[in-house]
């Protein structure tokens, strides 16, 4: 019986042991403390800044204009090749003359028998003016002999009017260039006749030439504001990508902005001139207008990983003298290589989360790493440089005594 007693004793001191020391095992585990994310920051400093505003356009010949047939006849002669670059005053179309020079002739005669009958006219009221001083005639007579006479002159001025129709109609059957340029495909051949008013070709000049494209308001005021819109600008350079993104070797200047905002798409009409000497630009070709300052300006700038964007605006994050993240709305302008030039909400040496962003929220407490850290490990021979471990950092000692025991 006491045997049992003291087993049972034995048994329950046992497992209240095996019980403390369980729960100081437990009590003894580590707790766990958040850790703070780590982030690289750049400061935001002063750099070289270069106004730029990028808008697509349209180039456009100076001047376009459709050849027509202003009279009607047959088509003579064609005499150019189509797509052929013509001078100002090089002829193009002939129509057949010889209607147009026996019209000039019939014309020619009918005034020189106006004129016969106009001079006529003024010798018989001559005669009538010194009869009436005698008063061998009458009043009446006069009057008639005055009133043939003006008659006869203005005869004579309608027939003149023919002449000269005549003239221009026959002039008309030559029909020249207007101005320098490309002509296209000629709508008829020689032989055909052609009415009034008919389209005979297409000439456009080719140098220089327009590139219209449309700003939106709040583009423009912020040329505006910029100063590139100011006249006599020197500093403002005008150049032009083409659809192959590469730029046009010329340079061009801003000679027009319209007056009025276009109501269906709120913004303004503006055009560029451009050269165009080796006829690279075509009429109708999709290009890109580029205004910059050639004088760039001193603006803070920061790398464009750093700028993030919400519903409202953009905004950065940056790490105050807590080390603490703070939100600030940023108003940005063009970018710049990699960077991106921030005109409001940042003041120079202010330090710009550029990488760990997504780890941190505002007013979380951070660990800025140096940029060193974030980069990957140096490599030499475009191989990694191998660090050393732990367990190679002792050195090896060689023959070394052996440790008594």
């Amino acid at each position: 019986m006491f045997e049992k007693r003291s087993l049972s004793v034995f048994v329950m001191a046992f497992g209240a042991v095996l019980l403390l020391n369980g729960c100081g095992k437990k009590n003894n585990q580590p707790v766990q403390v958040a850790q703070k994310p780590h982030v690289t920051v750049e400061k935001a400093v002063y750099k070289p800044y270069t106004e730029r505003f990028d808008f697509p356009g349209r180039v456009e010949a100076v001047n376009t204009v459709t050849l027509k047939a202003r009279v009607a006849g047959f088509l003579k002669d064609r005499l150019f090749e189509e797509g052929d670059v013509v001078k100002k005053g090089q002829l193009l179309f002939t129509l057949e003359r010889e209607p147009f020079e026996a019209k000039v002739a019939e014309a020619s005669a009918n005034l020189t028998k106006m004129e016969a009958d106009a001079k006529n006219a003024k010798l018989k009221l001559e005669r009538a003016l010194e009869l009436r001083k005698t008063g061998n005639i009458s009043q009446a007579t006069l009057d008639a002999r005055e009133a043939e006479n003006s008659m006869a002159k203005g005869q004579v001025l309608q027939a003149l009017a023919a002449l000269n129709l005549a003239k221009l109609d026959l002039s008309y059957t030559d029909i020249k260039a207007p101005f320098t340029g490309k002509i296209g495909l000629s709508a008829y051949s020689a032989g055909e006749f052609l009415p009034v008013n008919t389209t005979l070709a297409t000439l456009v000049s080719s140098d220089p030439m327009y590139v219209l494209f449309s700003v939106s308001e709040r583009e423009l005021l912020s040329m505006q504001n910029a100063g590139i819109l100011k006249s006599g600008n020197d500093n403002l350079a005008v150049s032009m990508v083409m659809g192959d993104s590469s730029v046009y070797r010329y340079g061009g200047q801003i000679d027009f902005t319209d007056v009025v905002v276009d109501d269906s798409t709120d913004t303004v009409k503006m055009r560029a001139v451009f050269p165009n000497p080796s006829k690279q630009l075509v009429s109708g070709q999709f290009v890109s207008i580029l205004l910059e300052y050639e004088s760039p300006e001193e603006k803070i700038a920061v790398p464009q990983a750093a700028v993030m964007s919400s519903v409202a605006s953009k905004y950065v994050y940056v790490v105050d003298a807590q080390n603490k993240i703070v939100n600030k709305p940023v108003q940005t302008g063009v970018l710049q290589g990699k960077d991106i030039v921030v005109l409001s909400g940042l003041e120079a040496g202010e330090r710009v989360v550029v990488n760990g962003i997504q780890k941190v929220r505002p007013g979380q407490e951070v660990i800025i790493d140096s940029p060193a850290a974030a980069k990957p490990a140096a490599t030499k021979a475009g191989k990694p440089v191998e660090q050393p471990s732990a367990a190679k950092a002792a050195p090896v000692v060689k023959n070394a005594a052996p440790a008594k025991k």
